[in-house]
């Protein structure tokens, strides 16, 4: 299964989240947006995240927290961010 690892915008040795993404998720191209909301709903701390031009469409980012997270070029239509911290993050 591939595995999408979601690392810190300021260094890139950090790791924020590891998600092991189907096959079927990696294919249809939620493999990034299933990782975000498996994050989300695990509580992890994605404060700094480096999801510049992910596709999450759709996604379940409620409560999230993305504060100062890099979403330059991310695709966020019909994305829930109710709730989100999204304090100092880059939405260009």
């Amino acid at each position: 299964m591939p595995t999408i690892t979601i690392i810190s915008r300021w260094d890139s040795s950090r790791v924020l989240y590891t998600f092991e993404a189907t096959e079927e998720q990696q294919a249809s191209g939620l493999a990034v947006r299933a990782a975000l909301e498996a994050a989300t709903a695990s509580g992890a701390d994605l404060s700094g995240a480096d999801l510049r031009g992910a596709y999450l469409s759709g996604a379940d980012l409620s409560d999230a927290d993305l504060r100062g997270a890099y979403l330059r070029g991310a695709y966020l239509r019909g994305a829930d961010l109710s709730g989100a911290d999204l304090r100092g993050a880059d939405l260009s």
